[in-house]
């Protein structure tokens, strides 16, 4: 079957952007022709992509065909759109080779109706040339408009993630119109999870009858339990011959941060948050996790993007609060890595006055009793920048609880998913879709509110109480609860069954 599949950005980094790349894969190793459009810059780093180009309105340009793509009875092309100078988000965070990266909300009417336009006549360009079968386009905006624009009604299928909503839908009309436009007319509008499903349903009502609930997978075969130790060394010696380490953020960063804190002086953490690359491992992080697998105490660990909509700073906190003594692991890339830097700092000498200037000044969401908090400096935070998907199974397995703290709604919470598969005990956010999956995982170890606390005010202290929960039950009972939810993720949440699900949405079988 040939399977037209739009989506706007790259294809690591985020959930969307991950489950795009999975689903692909499994499409192209199930023998579909797949035909991909994104502005994913490297494409030759993926090996089940058989051939790469550009495409506008005239049509794809000259193909660069692979030779050392991976086997598969499938094909995967993938098709840049030419969209101009600016790439617009849901979040602002640096993306190579836009000379502007635009929050959606901040576009002008002339900048959002060029990029519409660019993507609709690269889509009916792309699906003449490739003659699709089944459309499938990520995002309620602008993936729905983009579909009905270049299809037609009742000719594609559309995929709700959640940032949609939360970062343009709810926050301008214009984007309400492009939403009911796209959605009201679309084959059919699938999501992770029932309650993401229904809040795009408040803004297009036609959604209701449309819906189709289709979890995000997890990547079983990498996602597995195994021992820290091994996990982390093994972490350790492939991070050691990653070239991309070198263009890493340097530990010689923490003195200056020091310094900014010091002299509270927010311009410079901003200011060195620019002298490295962000999407890559920092460039001591091997040493690191050398390091940390000598250690016996827990880790508590948070793997995400680092900005304040994800809560890492929850994270920091709770694990300065909590009865149980353990390292806390930061694995992510972000705008407010070198906030959560100086708040490593200020939380380590106990500095309340510094870590009023925070709050005040780093525009972080930090409940402000927690500043109070007398901080325990014997307790470590390791950092380790990017970690993608070859390290991400690994370092998630060493985890002994994974904390997702996420402040605002979310589709589903993959990471949480991914988390429990490789054996992580979860302490999860009771909201939006991340309610849904830690129900899930409570559910099949009959201990409701086992993985999850309430988020809101005094947050902070029941994520550390929760956690701490956790970490007192017995090895042996731990043990056997790892087991159960991680063969329960490898049961349910496979990328396999998201891949025939969508299908079945389309109204064709897998």
């Amino acid at each position: 079957m040939r399977i037209l599949i739009w989506h706007g950005w790259l294809l690591e980094g985020s959930g969307s952007n991950v489950a795009t790349a999975r689903v692909c894969e499994v499409f192209r190793a199930s023998g579909h022709d797949v035909v991909l459009l994104c502005q994913e810059p490297h494409p030759e780093r993926y090996g089940w992509i058989d051939a790469y180009g550009s495409i506008d309105a005239g049509g794809p340009g000259e193909l660069t065909q692979r030779t050392d793509a991976f086997r598969a009875p499938g094909r995967c092309v993938v098709l840049r759109p030419f969209v101009g100078p600016i790439l617009p988000v849901f979040v602002v965070d640096r993306y190579e080779g836009f000379d502007e990266v635009k929050r959606f909300v901040d576009l002008t009417t002339d900048e959002l109706d060029a990029y519409l336009h660019a993507n609709v006549e690269a889509v009916k360009a792309a699906e003449v040339w490739h003659g699709s079968e089944v459309s499938i386009f990520g995002h309620a905006v602008p993936g729905a408009a983009i579909a009905r624009r270049a299809l037609g009604p009742g000719r594609y299928v559309v995929k709700i993630h959640g940032s949609d909503l939360e970062y343009a839908v709810r926050e301008q009309s214009r984007y309400q119109t492009l939403a009911r436009e796209g959605l009201s007319t679309a084959l059919a509008v699938a999501g992770p999870g029932r309650e993401v499903l229904e809040r795009a349903a408040t803004f297009v009502p036609e959604v209701r009858g449309l819906a189709h609930v289709v979890p995000p997978g997890v990547d079983v075969t990498s996602f597995r339990p195994r021992s820290r130790v091994d996990a982390l060394l093994g972490a350790a010696e492939r991070l050691e011959h990653d070239p991309d380490t070198v263009r890493g953020r340097p530990s010689s960063l923490d003195a200056e941060v020091a310094h900014a804190v010091s002299g509270r002086d927010h311009e410079a953490l901003d200011v060195l948050a620019t002298g490295y690359e962000q999407d890559v491992p920092d460039r001591d992080v091997a040493a690191r996790l050398r390091k940390l697998a000598q250690r016996d105490e827990p880790i508590i660990g948070y793997l995400g993007k680092l900005i304040p909509q994800k809560g890492a700073e929850l994270a920091l906190i709770s694990h300065r609060v909590m009865q149980r003594a353990a390292t806390a692991l930061i694995v992510g890339f972000g705008s407010s890595r070198e906030w959560l830097a100086a708040l490593d700092i200020a939380l380590r000498q106990g500095d309340h006055a510094a870590l009023e200037w925070l709050v005040a000044a780093g525009e972080m969401p930090i409940d402000p009793s927690s500043t109070t908090t007398v901080a325990d400096g014997r307790r470590d935070v390791v950092f380790t920048g990017r970690l993608d998907h070859r390290y991400a199974p690994a370092v998630l397995a060493a985890m002994d609880v994974q904390v997702v703290p996420s402040i605002l709604p979310e589709a589903f919470g993959m990471v949480a998913a991914e988390g429990a598969a490789a054996g992580a005990l979860i302490m999860i956010a009771r909201h939006s879709g991340l309610a849904e999956v830690a129900g899930a995982l409570e559910a099949e170890v009959d201990r409701p509110g086992l993985f999850s606390f309430e988020p809101g005010d005094g947050a902070v202290y029941r994520l550390a109480e929760g956690v701490d929960s956790l970490l007192s039950l017995p090895v042996e009972e731990r043990d056997e609860i790892r087991a159960a939810v991680s063969n329960f993720v490898h049961r349910e949440w496979t990328w396999d069954r998201t891949a025939a699900r969508l299908l079945e949405a389309a109204g064709v079988g897998g």
